[in-house]
């Protein structure tokens, strides 16, 4: 069902018929006692990618190297300056590639612990396809659209009938806050990511005082940066290079095939390899038939300045989204805000001006001398159950899957990474791996 969803992979697999790729040479495993380093492969160069090689590398000290492959040219680009007018020049001309972990709503919120999946379908989509039928909508929320036929096959019973666990995310979330504020990772408290706001204000106007924000994209930047000077002896960046191919061969993973810019392909072998491509990484599964069910969802955002000065994330009325404060000022005195929400299930990262009104007016509630900055859109790889999926596959034990993160990418990425490199390089899990493991899901 998701075949066609990404145009560019779809682009990149027609160009390997005309060039001749380079086949797998069968795996020479290594025995215990080899001195040569493990070899990982990482695929996506976003929050959950950079998170993981950040826990390997960190914990297996010398054992292994990493190389982590990721389709955007400009990976490390530079890192802009926080005063206010370059900040927002640069902001609107980044090529934000559509990529959460470039750019998204900047809210850090372990308090989000209800799945989308606890309300029922009834409530989240039935209800509102039929008042949109019968010119009957009232609001955004009309319009939301399923992948139906894989959503219904994935998404089980209890999810149906709008059962929640909330469990299963708090743990995760509260994981990566221990992670983010770890004290003894010098390399991330080193990272200067515009950390700001003291908690989510809710609309009944309780505070929830574990949230935050700040810019994932400067993170993302500053974490990458931070292991390339730490570990470049062990950690290898190749950039503008589409993953399109798992290669397997006798039932055993040998490595990954890359596409660059040009359509030149080329075969790596490896001896683990990570998927972390968010909603690109289920079409790469299911090509070598291991489950991986994220789906494409549609987020807008939009960066806007004000002269109100919130210290807290705002919630939209209508719970359409949040408007979260930016540590950044523009020329004129204004605080920045990134406003996010809406969720549509859709292929398409165009954006949808209804959306961005709707996001408009309802911040205006609390911003109301707001100016509109830039609007973008970007997709969300949501999994089957709002879980994400951290841990090595049912089919194959040397791949691994970080995925699925929904719109909690800034807020679970980091405790993800470290719990799948704990599960790699068979360290004790801080927290219980079972309700993230890949293989809950069967159906292939």
């Amino acid at each position: 069902m998701l075949r066609g969803l990404i145009p560019r992979r779809v682009a990149a697999i027609a160009a390997a018929s005309n060039v001749q790729l380079q086949r797998c040479q069968p795996q020479r495993r290594r025995s215990s006692s080899s001195p040569s380093p493990e070899r990982v492969v990482i695929l996506g160069g976003g929050m959950a990618g950079l998170s993981t090689a950040r826990y390997l590398l960190r914990h297996a000290q010398s054992s292994i190297d990493v190389t982590l492959i990721d389709s955007n040219t400009d990976l490390l680009p530079a890192k802009p300056p926080t005063s206010g007018a370059s900040y927002v020049e640069e902001l609107c001309e980044q090529n934000h590639n559509c990529i959460p972990s470039r750019r998204n709503g900047n809210v850090i919120c372990p308090s989000l612990t209800v799945p989308w999946t606890a309300r029922s379908l009834w409530a989240e989509a039935f209800w509102p396809g039929l008042k949109s039928a019968f010119g009957n909508s009232e609001g955004p929320s009309a319009s939301i659209s399923f992948d139906w036929p894989s959503l219904m096959r994935d998404r089980r019973t209890k999810f149906l009938l709008g059962r929640p666990e909330h469990q299963s995310n708090q743990s995760i979330l509260q994981y990566h806050m221990r992670c983010l504020d770890d004290p003894s990772d010098e390399l991330v408290q080193s990272i200067d990511y515009g950390r700001f706001s003291l908690g989510t204000k809710l609309l009944d106007g309780i505070i929830k005082e574990m949230d935050s924000s700040g810019d994932i994209g400067l993170f993302c930047r500053g974490l990458l940066d931070g292991l390339l000077k730490k570990y470049g002896d062990r950690f290898t960046v190749i950039p503008g290079e589409d993953a399109v191919k798992l290669e397997v061969e006798d039932g055993v993973l040998q490595g990954v095939t890359t596409m660059d810019q040009n359509g030149n392909a080329t075969t790596r072998e490896a001896d683990k390899v990570v998927v972390a491509l968010g909603v690109n990484s289920a079409q790469l599964c299911r090509d070598i038939n291991v489950p991986c069910p994220v789906y494409p969802a549609k987020g807008h955002l939009v960066t806007v300045s004000s002269t109100v000065d919130s210290k807290y994330n705002l919630t939209l009325e209508g719970g359409v989204g949040y408007a979260a404060p930016m540590a950044h000022i523009d020329s004129d005195g204004r605080r920045l805000y990134r406003l996010s929400g809406f969720v549509d299930f859709t292929p398409s990262v165009d954006l949808d001006y209804g959306r961005v009104e709707a996001l408009l007016e309802a911040a205006r509630q609390h911003l109301p001398d707001l100016e509109l900055i830039d609007t973008s859109a970007c997709h969300r790889p949501i999994s089957a159950d709002d879980r994400p999926l951290i841990g090595a596959t049912a089919r194959y034990k040397d791949l691994y899957l970080c995925t699925g993160f929904g719109s909690r990418g800034w807020s679970i990425g980091l405790g993800s990474g470290k719990l799948l490199a704990s599960q790699m390089l068979g360290l004790e899990c801080e927290i219980d791996p079972a309700p993230y493991l890949p293989s809950r899901f069967r159906w292939a």
